[in-house]
């Protein structure tokens, strides 16, 4: 695997996601859109209290991104979500998803009891239960972590 680097997003590189975007449309997902359309119309920029979005840079190109929000849908301070974990097609299987997961769940222990994700990807799922989640029944959620 070549060397990689994970950044922060921000203002000043949220567009460096498009790319993935247009992949993902084209496998009808447009989570990664919607995380370009809700940064900038300020619905979500990932800046609230533990909150972030980060991206896997290979060759000065964003290749993946994942995200930590306070769960949106529930009334509880000390629950995250894992959102929009995306990996480019030609740089999947070397681990990546891994390396941003544990990442998030990392920086998750610094504010969240809780971690939990929703997907209807059975590759996706296995990857999540890999490293400690549980699949749940409840509204926006399928797998869950006590942190």
């Amino acid at each position: 695997m070549k060397n990689y680097e994970i950044i922060e997003i921000k203002d000043s590189n949220i567009l460096e996601i498009q790319e993935i975007a247009n992949e993902t449309s084209q496998d009808n997902y447009n989570f990664v859109q919607r995380t370009i359309d809700e940064w900038k119309n300020n619905t979500n920029k990932f800046s609230k209290i533990g909150e972030k979005l980060w991206g896997i840079i290979i060759d000065n190109k964003i290749i993946g991104i994942g995200g930590l929000n306070k769960d949106p849908f529930i009334e509880d301070e000390k629950v995250g979500k894992v959102r929009h974990i995306y990996i480019s097609k030609q740089y999947r299987g070397f681990g990546l998803s891994k390396i941003l997961l544990n990442l998030i769940i990392e920086k998750a222990k610094e504010n969240f009891t809780t971690l939990r994700l929703s997907t209807n990807n059975p590759i996706a799922s296995s990857v999540y239960e890999s490293l400690g989640f549980k699949k749940v029944e409840g509204i926006k959620v399928t797998h869950q972590k006590d942190l």
